[in-house]
């Protein structure tokens, strides 16, 4: 019998550092409708949810054809609960057989990588989840000015090119079974694999900068 996978949208009016940020647009379409767009477009995703406790972003999300729960407003409030409540909350309020956590914020994966992600993680049997990466290969320093991962005074010079590659979570995709992800609430298990995102999909509004930054990387692209 197939599985039921679910990609699930956590979105909340009160957004600090952007305003109203689920429905800022880029090119014409909220970043809550162009997630919904991109996720619509995966040929393996059975179901859309987002939860929000606004309702302004109640009737965004409808409108673009995906599912709704009602979040209260305590899993909405960064100050007054944290990321694990959030998803344990999130996770008490469906049910279904595997999660893509998805988030609006993340503005240029397509229905492809989706696919890509899911199928990666359900061909993997030593995995128990997995997150989407991209891939640094810089000069790094630490907080108290040591270099990381190079000598700096060695006799030839380490190209970037050279360093080994570090990787941080891009925060695009998330995967797990529904029943780990309700146990841990959290993003990821304890054998994550890492999925490493096309660099060109590589983007994640935080700040009024980014959403310019992808407004204007968004102008000449033909879909989103």
């Amino acid at each position: 019998m197939k599985k039921e996978i679910t990609a699930v949208i956590v979105a909340r009016g009160g957004s600090v550092r952007v305003k109203n940020k689920a429905l800022q647009e880029i090119n014409g379409i909220s970043l809550l409708g162009r997630k919904i767009e991109q996720l619509k477009k995966s040929t393996i995703i059975d179901r859309i949810i987002v939860g929000t406790e606004s309702d302004l972003i109640k009737e965004e999300a409808i409108n673009f054809g995906a599912e709704v729960v009602t979040r209260p407003n305590i899993a909405c409030d960064e100050t007054l609960s944290s990321a694990n409540f959030m998803i344990g909350n999130m996770m008490s309020l469906i049910e279904t057989d595997i999660v893509v956590w998805a988030h609006c914020t993340n503005p240029f994966i397509t229905g492809k990588t989706y696919d890509k992600a899911i199928k990666t993680f359900l061909l993997n049997d030593s995995c128990d989840s997995l997150l989407s990466v991209g891939i640094l290969k810089e000069h790094l320093w630490d907080k108290n000015h040591k270099v990381l991962n190079y000598n700096p005074y060695a006799e030839r010079h380490t190209l970037a090119s050279e360093l080994e590659p570090h990787y941080y979570q891009d925060g695009g995709i998330f995967i797990q079974p529904y029943e780990q992800m309700k146990e841990n609430s959290y993003f990821f298990g304890g054998k994550p694999m890492l999925f490493i995102m096309p660099e060109e999909e590589l983007c994640d509004i935080n700040t009024p900068q980014d959403l310019d930054y992808a407004r204007f990387i968004a102008k000449n692209e033909d879909e989103c």
